[in-house]
């Protein structure tokens, strides 16, 4: 059973930096490395300090549930205002189509409006623009360069059924942390809210995740770095269930492609 990150008000729905290129005239700006964080000698700490003020919940009022639904993001780009997040977070019901109703809570509580960019089904991404200043911004690592084991640390807003009355009350585990590791690179699982659609390059992890993770970051602790945004986890009777994370590399190319074509 495929299990996605998105969680609603009525119940639960499925769901490195790469090497610097020179600059070319028209070119999009580079995607941004924010300066470190001062460090704390514990790893999983100044990871998690370092992504977590950028870290979003991402509110789809025309969500994949009769009602609101939730799911989390990353802000990758606080000049433009840019976050990133799965597209199954924002799509409209019983469609791939970008809901215009989608609002964004910051770290601090904040609520922001926000405009869907573009979404890619296909990859399960989307890039949102928030109507007002963001506080901070995520590095987005290189995921090709990440090895099998590396300490990974996922950020999310999960609900849980029954003791979310209201949108008021979304989220009520906002910026979850859960810890694991990096369990294979380079997987293909299939979307089966969405026929024909197969997820690649997924990093696969057994950090937790659930409805209402989807988008947030999957952060590589040694570098601080967001190496993949939070998709899925698949679960059978009688198994902890495994985790999958959208690449950080297919979520730099999708955003710069698109950011390409919107000059």
């Amino acid at each position: 059973m495929l299990v996605g990150g998105v969680t609603g008000v009525s119940g639960m729905s499925l769901l490195a930096p790469r090497p610097a290129a020179t600059p070319t005239a028209g070119a999009s700006p580079a995607l941004p490395t924010p300066v470190p964080q001062a460090l704390t000698g514990d790893g999983t700490v100044d990871a998690v300090a370092a992504v977590l003020p950028a870290v979003v919940t991402v509110v789809n009022q025309g969500g994949m549930t009769r009602g609101s639904s939730t799911g989390s993001g990353v802000i990758i780009d606080k000049a433009r205002r840019l976050i990133a997040t799965n597209s199954h977070v924002i799509e409209q019901l019983r469609s791939v189509a970008p809901s215009s109703a989608i609002e964004v809570i910051l770290s601090d509580g904040t609520r922001l409006a926000a405009t869907v960019l573009g979404n890619d089904p296909k990859s399960d991404v989307a890039l949102l623009q928030a109507a007002g200043p963001l506080p901070a911004e995520a590095a987005l690592g290189d995921s090709a360069q990440v090895p099998l084991g590396a300490s990974v640390v996922a950020i999310g807003s999960p609900g849980v059924a029954g003791l979310t009355t209201s949108l008021t009350d979304l989220p009520v585990l906002e910026n979850s942390v859960s810890a694991g590791i990096v369990g294979g690179k380079g997987r293909q699982v299939p979307r089966t809210d969405v026929r024909g659609v197969v997820l690649r390059d997924l990093i696969q992890t057994d950090a937790a995740i659930n409805p209402g993770s989807s988008g947030g970051p999957l952060i590589w602790v040694a570098k601080r770095q967001v190496i993949g945004l939070n998709t899925l986890v698949v679960r059978s009777e009688g198994q902890a269930g495994l985790g999958f994370a959208v690449s950080s590399n297919t979520v730099r190319s999708f955003a710069t492609e698109l950011l390409d074509k919107a000059r």
